[in-house]
């Protein structure tokens, strides 16, 4: 609550003294004893210095909450951006995508865009920069090309912040905002990586800002601005009268000037008394100043003393002053009740009945009761998306760096009971609406899903072990839970007749074909993603024309069953070795991989979709590591070339001399440059302390990479593998000390990291001679 608000409260509630009051001041009057003026007098020469310090200390801590508040503000805004970022719209698909083919994408964006521009009324735009495609994103303004934007130069040191999210000032990106806040916030994307792509650039309303700051001003004639470190102004509030400048730019320099340890100081200005409060910002540094004049604080103060002094002069009115006083003690209590619940009145609090407190409270606290309920319920629906999101990632193999046991511990924060449970999935896939009698109609795709997913939902509403996951694109899995000792018969014979169920309503009430796929039941959650791509392959082999048909993994076809079984460890280690150059290793794992799919595909269209995702998985791992394929530059389709090949031979030799032998290549000439950089580091490191305890794991976190992939580059490098150069090194620091030194042999061993023993043999080894020997001989001089 700012400073004005509790004043505008302050005044409200002492005008909100109804029945209960009156009838506390009556009680006062009767009960109260006959007053002297010595009562009065004491109080005032004795109380009103408290009075004074009570009046400065209230409003000391007013405006440490302005202060709190306008801070937290910018908290809120923050983490509200901070939150949007973590969105998986922005995820690293975006970094390279295509707007023009991506329509989806791009409606998507300005969605979230408008989205998150009304979710605090200080944003008045958010901007998406887009580094690769030199392309400015906004839900109001659209797609621009910044080479279409004046100021385009400013966009290309945004990313190299080491900061995730920072504030920067507006002007560098948007010269002509008259109506935006100086500082524009900017949050680089995507949300964890160490290349980022982007950024969200996020202008916020100076007008309502310099509003706020004005208001939040406690007394008419103070002052409020907010400025940075270094003394430049970020706003001044919302102030008409240019005389007021002046004052402002003394206080300033004051600031700025470090003529005042303390957060609360006091200026004189044309005759004028200030009392200065500032506040440092907790992210930005900014400071938040405000001017008061005394003589407004201290007029309340002034007001209760002749206030004071005429009671203690006029005899007869001390008894109804002191009862006036008792009433306010019994009152307090109503009286904390009214302010409490007050912090939550609308503006249009004055036409609300206070006649009775007591009434009024009642009605407050109904009106919480229904807050509290509803908020209760948006709680329960953000906790069942969170539910549906993990399922989700779950079962699409995006949670696969949980372990078992984590995966279980989160099934059952959502609810889930799963000790001693097994797993199975159902996929429902609705037909394309060419096959349907036309109720639907070329992009109605999500709406059937949702609609498709809302009749599963509630066919499963009384089954505990069932939970609906929307996939769209026309497609609904549904997960179930089974006790590990159920016979897989019966549980086959279950989730068939359940299938046949959601068959029959939803053709009733959508009028689409519908084919459900039943997996293997599992007993592992990890399984779950793999199971759901054998289900899917098993619905590849459904009959177009056939309605209602329901294909089981285990007793479909046989072959179809023993040709699910894709290679997955396989290619992860094919990856991995082609990632790190290893080329031996990577043939070795190719034709591992062309062994197996052979031995396990039986036809050749299988193997073609094989390859295919292969080869995905290939081109996404050159997008990791930053290296393009010579055919993106070419315009060549690689996927329509795989596709054309028909032999098993064709499709090896093609894809280890075009895909393999080039990503090699282009690999090595752009980490070529990079690993001698690296070792040059390292090599400078180990000349620097090579009398400590170095090893790979030491060096690895320093350089920041994996300890034998650092292994691994120093051997290509150097042709010299990391043990024997320290060794060298040691050793040729040691003859420089045997050489130039009088030192003995023992602290030589120790000076270059070696225990005595196994230093004088490993230098006899390199040397054919012992260390003193080496000395006596003379031999470097």
């Amino acid at each position: 609550m700012n400073v004005g608000s509790m004043f505008k409260l302050n005044n409200y509630t002492r005008s909100l003294r109804g029945n209960y009051f009156r009838k506390s001041l009556i009680f006062a009057l009767i009960i109260t004893s006959l007053p002297t003026a010595i009562i009065g007098i004491s109080t005032y020469f004795i109380g009103i210095k408290q009075v004074e310090k009570e009046v400065y200390q209230k409003n000391q801590y007013q405006l440490e909450q302005v202060f709190k508040r306008f801070d937290q503000q910018f908290s809120q805004l923050e983490m509200t951006v901070d939150k949007g970022a973590a969105n998986s719209l922005f995820d690293e698909n975006l970094r390279d995508i295509n707007f023009i083919d991506e329509f989806r994408v791009i409606q998507d964006i300005y969605r979230l865009l408008a989205v998150a521009q009304s979710s605090d009324a200080m944003i008045m735009r958010i901007d998406l920069y887009l580094e690769n495609q030199q392309l400015l994103v906004s839900n109001d303004r659209g797609a621009i090309r910044l080479k279409d934007e004046p100021n385009q130069s400013a966009y290309a040191s945004i990313l190299k912040s080491g900061e995730l999210m920072y504030w920067a000032d507006a002007e560098s990106y948007s010269p002509s905002g008259g109506s935006l806040f100086p500082q524009v916030l900017i949050h680089k994307l995507p949300f964890v990586s160490t290349r980022p792509y982007g950024a969200l650039l996020v202008y916020l309303d100076k007008n309502l800002i310099d509003k706020e700051i004005t208001h939040l001003t406690p007394y008419e004639d103070g002052i409020s601005f907010i400025m940075k470190p270094n003394g430049d102004w970020i706003t001044s509030g919302k102030e008409s009268d240019s005389a007021r400048q002046p004052l402002k730019d003394f206080i300033k320099s004051k600031v700025m000037k470090n003529e005042i340890n303390s957060d609360s100081f006091t200026v004189k200005w044309e005759g004028a008394e200030y009392s200065v409060a500032t506040a440092t910002f907790s992210r930005t540094g900014w400071r938040y100043v405000i001017a008061t004049p005394l003589s407004q604080l201290v007029e309340p103060i002034t007001l209760t003393s002749k206030l004071m002094l005429g009671v203690s002069m006029l005899g007869v009115l001390i008894a109804a002053l002191l009862s006036w006083f008792a009433s306010q003690r019994m009152y307090s209590p109503i009286k904390r009740l009214v302010q409490m619940f007050g912090g939550n009145i609308s503006s249009k609090m004055q036409d609300e009945d206070r006649s009775d407190e007591i009434k009024y409270i009642e009605n407050k606290w109904l009106n919480i009761t229904r807050e509290s309920q509803l908020f209760q319920s948006l709680l329960e629906e953000n906790r069942y998306s969170m539910k549906k999101g993990f399922l989700l990632q779950l079962i699409q193999g995006q949670l696969y760096f949980f372990s078992e046991k984590e995966l279980r511990e989160r099934m059952e924060v959502h609810g889930w009971d799963t000790v001693d449970k097994k797993f199975a999935l159902l996929l429902i896939q609705l037909s394309p609406f060419s096959e349907t009698s036309k109720r639907f109609v070329e992009g109605d795709e999500q709406l059937v899903t949702f609609a498709a997913a809302n009749i599963i939902e509630e066919l499963s509403t009384d089954k505990v072990n069932m939970e609906t996951i929307n996939l769209h694109n026309l497609t609904v899995s549904l997960l179930v839970s089974f006790e590990q000792d159920k016979p897989k018969e019966q549980i086959k014979s279950e989730l068939f007749r359940f299938s046949n169920e959601v068959i029959t309503m939803i053709t009733k009430l959508l009028g689409v074909h519908v084919a459900v796929g039943i997996s293997r039941p599992v007993h592992e959650l990890k399984e779950l993603p793999k199971a759901l791509d054998e289900v899917k392959q098993c619905l590849h082999f459904r009959n177009i024309g056939e309605h209602g048909q329901i294909l089981s993994t285990d007793d479909f076809i046989s072959y179809v069953k023993e040709n699910l079984d894709y290679p997955y460890q396989i290619e992860k280690e094919f990856i991995h070795a082609l990632q790190m150059r290893a080329e031996a290793e990577t043939i070795q794992k190719w034709n591992e991989f062309m062994l197996v799919l052979t031995q396990n595909a039986g036809k050749a269209f299988q193997i073609q979709q094989y390859m295919a995702q292969l080869l995905g998985s290939v081109l996404r791992a050159m997008m990791q590591l930053d290296v393009a394929h010579a055919s993106a530059k070419q315009g060549i389709n690689l996927y329509e070339q795989l596709f054309k090949l028909k032999e098993i031979d064709e499709i090896n030799k093609w894809f280890v001399n075009v895909v393999i032998h080039p990503f090699l290549q282009t690999l090595s000439e752009k980490q070529g440059i990079e690993m001698k950089q690296t070792i040059r580091k390292v090599k400078d490191i180990i000349d620097q302390e090579y009398m400590r305890d170095i090893s790979l794991e030491y060096l690895s976190d320093k350089i920041g990479i994996l300890p034998k992939r650092l292994s691994a580059v120093f051997a290509e490098v150097t042709n010299q593998n990391f043990i024997d150069y320290v060794t060298e090194v040691r050793l040729e620091k040691s003859k420089q000390l045997l050489r130039n030194t009088d030192l003995k042999v023992t602290e030589i061993a120790a000076r270059v990291g070696y225990q005595p023993s196994y230093f004088n043999k490993l230098f006899k080894k390199s040397e054919g001679m012992t260390p003193g020997e080496y000395r006596e001989s003379g031999l470097g001089l």
